[in-house]
């Protein structure tokens, strides 16, 4: 693409956004840690992406924002902070925890399928799930 850029379209912003993330690869190697883009909006003149920056687990797994909530919010919602990464099913589909929005109050537990999509869920779908025995207060 040598062309000056006259406005955006979606396919542009896809482009940058796809050299964007090649170029930020080896400064997230060098340091150690994850970056991902978020969100993006844009208009014919301007384009806003979101940038996330985690620190790596022991593991080599980025630490959310979600994730880290969940570690610290677990027991309000009856489930342990070791619960995260953990597995259930429901509905026949296999799902993975990754993290927790306490101001959700509907579905505050987030959890990965096997095809990469996250999602959200009741406490007590999630507790069910794990066989666990539903407080009286959710």
């Amino acid at each position: 693409m040598n062309d000056k850029i006259k406005e955006l379209d979606r396919p542009i912003v896809k482009y940058i956004r796809k050299r964007l993330e090649t170029a930020v690869t080896p400064l997230a190697e060098e340091l150690g840690v994850a970056i991902d883009f978020g969100s993006c909006t844009f208009n014919t003149s301007n384009c806003k992406l979101q940038l996330k920056v985690s620190v790596l687990d022991g593991d080599g797994r980025a630490i959310t924002e979600e994730g880290e909530s969940f570690r610290n919010n677990a027991k309000l919602f009856g489930l342990e902070p070791d619960d995260l990464g953990k597995e259930f099913t429901f509905r026949g589909q296999s799902y993975t925890i990754c993290g927790l929005k306490p101001k959700s109050r509907k579905y505050p537990v987030i959890a990965r399928s096997d095809n990469g999509k996250d999602y959200k869920f009741p406490c007590r779908t999630v507790l069910e799930a794990l066989g666990r025995e539903v407080p009286a207060w959710l």
